[in-house]
């Protein structure tokens, strides 16, 4: 698969965000179609995504409140667990060649029919603000997700390989949870 970013990264970084900005991938597989941007600016990242996915939206609504499986759904959640005052603790993991680093996100959850929000908590959390909304809607006999993030770390990100790093990590997530639905939920 070609990925958006190898072809641009002699660029410079100002034409490059830009690009991202106006530009997304479309990739598909099996009965997929997907959508994905990713940006960065100031510190922090974007991600919208939309994706077809050939099963009903009450599947996909229920695979993303149970808080306790999302690890399923992700490389980087190596835990998730809905705390008593509503908010979903992800302790989270992510490897450069041999470094790993572990960081918190703590976000307060709210749903609705076929959405959910999570917004981050920065006083327990290793990002300074942010948040995350997944919205499904049916789609022909099957389901459109919509995905949109905006995550602002805490943490210093080395200011030239770092972000390229980070989006690269983003695409990948985005593209292992859509295709663990394709996968796993779609087969049921």
């Amino acid at each position: 698969m070609h990925h958006l970013t190898d072809s641009l990264r002699t660029y410079p970084a100002t034409f490059f965000t830009l690009v991202l900005l106006l530009t997304g991938q479309t990739v598909r597989a099996a009965e997929t179609s997907l959508y994905l941007a990713i940006s960065h600016e100031n510190n922090t990242y974007q991600t919208n995504l939309t994706a077809t996915i050939n099963t009903h939206p009450d599947k996909l609504f229920k695979l993303l409140t149970t808080y306790k499986e999302l690890y399923k759904l992700s490389q980087l959640i190596q835990r998730s667990e809905l705390q008593a005052g509503g908010e979903l603790l992800l302790e989270l993991e992510s490897c450069f060649a041999f470094i790993c680093f572990n960081k918190k996100q703590v976000m307060s959850m709210t749903t609705s029919p076929y959405t959910v929000t999570g917004t981050i908590v920065p006083e327990q959390s290793d990002f300074s603000s942010g948040w995350a909304r997944w919205h499904i809607s049916k789609f022909k006999d099957g389901s459109k997700i919509f995905f949109k993030s905006e995550m602002t770390p805490k943490f210093w990100v080395p200011p030239f390989i770092g972000p390229w790093l980070i989006k690269q990590k983003l695409e990948d997530e985005a593209l292992y949870s859509i295709r663990f639905i394709e996968n796993h939920i779609t087969a049921k």
